[in-house]
This record gives structure tokens, sequence and C-alpha cells, in this order.
């Protein structure tokens, strides 16, 4: 069956989610507690059973993952990299975002006066209107980028 690489990473989380609900379950049902003289209720909990849907699940999130990566190595998107470099880069851009708007908030000067009266001058070594210039570059890059990524991943697909 053939499925876009958005199919496959939401197969994957419901897979994910499918799996928690039969540890939970799990959990509630391993063991069971009785006082002395009582007979212990029966569960309906088979281990075998438990560890073979475990196993069927992994083995197929494991599968689409594989297929997943080996997809995104090789895919490109309208940006010119492959689905891979633009995770990078994707994460590389947001981080550089998160400093220059950092840098983009402070004052060009700022004064205060020190705890012991002086007044003290803080000037910044670069232009912070040019920092609030090049966030906005970023955030539209990244806003490009994002979207290369999501075509890409509903556009490429993997059989499994």
């Amino acid at each position: 069956m053939k499925i876009c690489l958005s199919e496959g990473m939401k197969r994957v989380k419901e897979l994910n989610e499918r799996k928690s609900v039969i540890l939970i379950d799990e959990l509630r049902r391993m063991q069971v507690s009785y006082k002395e003289g009582e007979q212990p209720v029966q569960v309906d909990y088979d281990y075998a059973k438990t560890r073979e849907e475990v196993k069927s699940i992994d083995d197929e999130v494991r599968n689409i993952r594989h297929l997943t990566a080996l997809a995104n190595c090789t895919a490109m998107t309208d940006e010119g990299c492959t689905i891979s470099e633009a995770l990078v880069l994707l994460a590389q851009l947001n981080a550089e975002k998160v400093r220059v708007e950092r840098l983009a908030a402070a004052e060009k000067l700022t004064r205060r006066i020190t705890p012991n009266g002086v007044l003290e001058y803080t000037v910044c070594n670069y232009d912070p209107a040019a920092a609030a210039a090049d966030c906005a570059e970023l955030r539209s890059r990244i806003y490009r980028l994002q979207l290369a990524i999501d075509r890409a991943n509903l556009n490429t697909f993997i059989e499994v």
C-alpha cells in the first residue's frame, strides 16, 4: 500500500497511541490482589498475546520510520534541498531567529543609575533595527521552508 510521508507520520502516531492503550491495560490487568480466604478474580490478561501485539506495532512503526528516513534523504523540496536537509536547516533557522529576536529587542542606547549613584550608559555594538529586519526575513524564510517540507511530505510516497 502506498502512503504519503504525512500519512506515515500520522500512522506512527496512531500506532504509538494504540500501543500506549495496550500497555496501560497491561498495567491494570497484569496482577490481581486478593485477601486471604478469597478467590482471586480472573482477568483476561494474556502475557504472550500482549507481547505479540506490542511487537507487531513496534515492527510497523520501525518499518514506517525507516522508509520515511530513506525518503527524507532523497526527496527534494521546492527549496532545492532534501527533506532531511530542510529539517536540519529549519532547526538552525529557528535557533537563529530566537537569537536575533533577542538582539532586535535591545535599545541602541540605554542608561541607568548604578546602586552607588553613578550614571551608566550601555550602547549596542550593532543596529537593533537591522536585527529586526533580519528577524523578519528569518520568519519569512522559515515559513517558506515549512511549506516546502509540508508539500514534499504530501507528494512523496512510500510503499508500506
